[in-house]
């Protein structure tokens, strides 16, 4: 989930340029330690050195699902399935794939295709898929629908398992291939045996690259070498699914946090790639002609405010209403996007925009700030005047404009605001607390989700609904929806889905599980030198090329 623009807008261009000489200094010296640390590069080594929005916390992505650990996941782990261009689940590590119709369901014979092995030399076996997977669905909400209707896992033998539903459903590839939160990784079986709440102590995996314990720096850079024994699949890349062919020798990801010694390191070719420079800083970008501006990922990222459900003023819908109707989305994409609107788009979809389910019905009364009816919808839920807690991350810019403005906006309407700043990783733990906001819980946090995350009903956060409060604090109560989530995974009818899609669209609109503030694209920067670089939302690295 969680990636950053680090910057506010409307920066004059002069201002940009002195920040990027100022900056230019502390660049050469990051970057100078950086290299001083690590081990000179092997002669004619292709070496591609890459900074991200953040640096991961842990670096095991059953327990951490946020997008930045998906980004190292992918580096070192293989999956059984991935989408491709067109979003269509393809086989990975995956060879021949059965489907078996019984009186009891549908059984999936597979078979693990020829040459995989751990970076150890361990062959994969499916005792280690098996185990894999059943350590991903005590954490994946998609993983745990799956157990919840009935999914039967056994080995076969070495290199076969078997995967059985009592009922006949898309959902199953379509969880075992999604990217993110949480993609179905491929661990050696010792490790997938372990708490999924607990990192793994080992990283290693099967995929392209090996993780370089000995020359990780927290702090400072990570490490990626070749995986020299990786055999891709024959078919050409699309999307996350393809040949995953290693085509540069090690990626070193250096950990830059600020932005304008990023961006100076980008431009002066000390640094290849750049995820999310930030939007005061492109036109800066835009006039170096030896550096690509581009969008990776059509479907984008989709903002949203999370109110908690169980603490008022919020559980009741008045409320939530209330503080949609105080929500303007060009105001709010507008200090993350710019104002031009050329990186974003109004969204009232709670499945997303630009995806397969996207659907806006029901939400024609969200769209446009209304303040005076807001304030009366405040008073018929009960507000009286209390504090509304509202914490938000310090250090992630796009979420904590999200809380600023949100904060701004209620205080414009006569509401008491308590808005807490604090780290990102301290802001989530902050919001499992299910005390009362005046005791260390909260009212409201800011976050935004991938489109293509929200696509997929059963795996999409605004709608976990079931009532039991197990996931997360202050989430929604809907039994409704989860009824229609429910016959949406057990159906396999695109009409009958689609059907289903709408009625889930209706039910949210008058929820209101989440109040949507837009939907933007966040632009990454890379020298023109680098060729073949997948233009998938979460950044991969296996086909590029440093020319």
């Amino acid at each position: 989930m969680a990636s950053m623009l680090p910057a506010r807008l409307g920066m004059p261009l002069r201002r940009q340029a002195a920040r990027l000489l100022l900056q230019a200094a502390a660049c050469a010296l990051v970057l100078q330690a950086a290299a001083t640390a690590s081990p000179a590069a092997a002669q004619g080594e292709r070496v591609l050195r890459y900074a991200a929005s953040a640096e991961p916390r842990t670096l095991d992505p059953v327990v951490n699902w946020l997008s930045i650990t998906h980004q190292h996941g992918y580096l070192v782990y293989d999956t059984l399935f991935s989408l491709d261009a067109a979003l269509k689940p393809q086989p990975q590590m995956v060879g021949d794939v059965e489907k078996i119709v019984t009186g009891a369901g549908v059984r999936w014979l597979m078979t693990l295709r020829p040459g995989l092995a751990f970076h150890d030399g361990r062959p994969v076996a499916a005792n280690d898929v098996i185990a894999s997977i059943q350590r991903w669905a005590k954490r994946d909400v998609s993983g745990r629908k799956l157990v919840e209707l009935g999914m039967a896992l056994e080995v076969v033998d070495e290199k076969r398992f078997a995967v059985s539903l009592p009922v006949d459903t898309p959902l199953l590839i379509e969880s075992f291939a999604k990217p993110t939160a949480a993609a179905l990784f491929i661990m050696r079986a010792e490790d997938a045996a372990t708490d999924p709440m607990t990192p793994v102590k080992e990283i290693i995996g099967s995929g392209p690259f090996r993780f370089d314990r000995a020359a990780y720096r927290p702090g400072d850079r990570m490490v990626y070498r070749r995986n020299t024994s990786y055999q891709p699949r024959q078919e050409p890349p699309s999307n996350f699914a393809g040949g995953k062919v290693a085509k540069i020798d090690r990626l070193e990801w250096l950990v830059l946090p600020d932005s304008a010694s990023a961006v100076a390191a980008l431009q002066s070719g000390e640094l290849d790639i750049y995820e999310t420079p930030p939007l005061d800083l492109l036109p800066v970008l835009a006039r170096n002609s030896n550096v690509r501006v581009a969008v990776h990922g059509k479907q984008g990222q989709l903002g949203f405010l999370r109110p908690n459900h169980t603490q008022p003023p919020f559980d009741k819908p008045e409320a939530r209403r209330a503080l949609a109707l105080l929500t303007d989305q060009r105001e709010f994409m507008a200090i993350t996007a710019g104002s031009e609107g050329q990186y974003w788009r109004e969204c009232y979809s709670f499945l997303a925009c630009g995806g397969l389910n996207e659907n806006q019905a029901g939400s024609e009364w969200m769209r446009g700030a209304r303040i005076e009816e807001a304030k009366r919808l405040f008073r018929q839920a009960g507000y009286a005047g209390q504090p509304i807690v509202v914490i938000a991350p310090g250090d992630n810019e796009i979420i904590k404009g999200f809380g600023t403005l949100a904060a701004e906006r209620m205080r414009a309407a006569g509401l008491t605001v308590d808005l807490q700043y604090m780290d990102f990783a301290t802001m989530m733990s902050r919001r499992n607390r299910r005390e009362a906001p005046q005791a260390g819980g909260w009212n409201i946090f800011p976050m935004w989700s991938y489109g293509f995350e929200l696509d997929n009903p059963i795996a999409n956060v605004a709608l976990s609904t079931n009532c039991t409060n197990a996931s997360y604090a202050g989430w929604a109560c809907s039994p409704r929806i989860e009824e229609l989530k429910n016959a949406w995974a057990r159906e396999s009818d695109p009409s009958k889905r689609g059907a289903l899609i709408a009625d889930l669209q209706q039910e949210a609109a008058a929820l209101v599980p989440i109040i949507p503030v837009g939907q933007f694209f966040a632009p990454i920067a890379y020298r023109t030198d680098v060729a073949n670089f997948l233009e998938t939302p979460v950044p991969v690295f296996w086909n590029v090329e440093k020319r």
